[in-house]
């Protein structure tokens, strides 16, 4: 199951939470999660500019910490590397480390 800026949009991060569990609990054993959602605390422009949009009447998407982004795994098993940055998930070796951007996302597997 793929949630990529989808548990953004659900502003309370415990019915987040509970959202992605009831998802998962209905998948089979084996099945993978993938999660990448906008992350607070790497990029402070980034961070104003969400808050800004937030606050204009639109629908409002909520930035994550990378410890909130990380629990929506809780009871699975994370695929190396973890969670990080989506620009730094298994990056092409060799390759210049690209940039940094307030996006959080991670893989992992249902027991």
């Amino acid at each position: 199951m793929i949630l990529s800026n989808i548990l953004g949009h659900i502003p309370d991060y415990d019915q987040a939470r509970s959202v992605a569990a009831r998802l998962v609990d209905a998948l089979p054993s084996g099945s993978y999660l993938s999660i990448n959602d906008g992350s607070r605390g790497i990029d402070p422009e980034f961070d104003r500019a969400q808050d800004a949009y937030n606050e204009s009447g639109a629908a409002p998407y909520i930035l994550r910490t990378v410890d909130q982004i990380t629990a929506f795994f809780d009871g699975l098993e994370l695929v190396e590397p973890g969670v990080v940055p989506v620009t730094r998930w298994r990056p092409e070796a060799g390759a210049d480390q690209p940039e940094l951007i307030g996006e959080h996302g991670g893989l992992a597997r249902k027991p």
